[in-house]
């Protein structure tokens, strides 16, 4: 599994992630983020991925495209969308 993941959040409490399944947010993050697109960073091991605080959340975008787009810029060390640059390190 990559370090990163688009998902499409829906509310406050749900998002469809890569595989189009509906996922409940961990209760730390439920109402934060605003319904979207978004590249989600992971800090932990693939084999634990979880929708909490071990995800850095980079977004919202509007559609799926802009969020590919801004995965490039952040894997690039590029601004994204007039913010400074994420440093992050993912795979080749």
């Amino acid at each position: 599994m990559d370090a990163y993941e688009i998902v499409h959040v829906i509310n406050a409490t749900h998002l469809i992630d890569s595989e189009s399944y509906q996922r409940a947010f961990e209760v730390a993050q439920a109402g934060r983020l605003q319904p979207g697109f978004y590249v989600v960073l992971w800090c932990g091991p693939a084999a634990a991925l979880r929708y909490d605080g071990c995800a850095d959340y980079v977004g919202p975008f509007a559609s799926r495209r802009e969020a590919e787009e801004a995965h490039a810029s952040i894997a690039s060390g590029a601004a994204v969308a007039g913010r400074p640059p994420i440093e992050v390190s993912l795979p080749a």
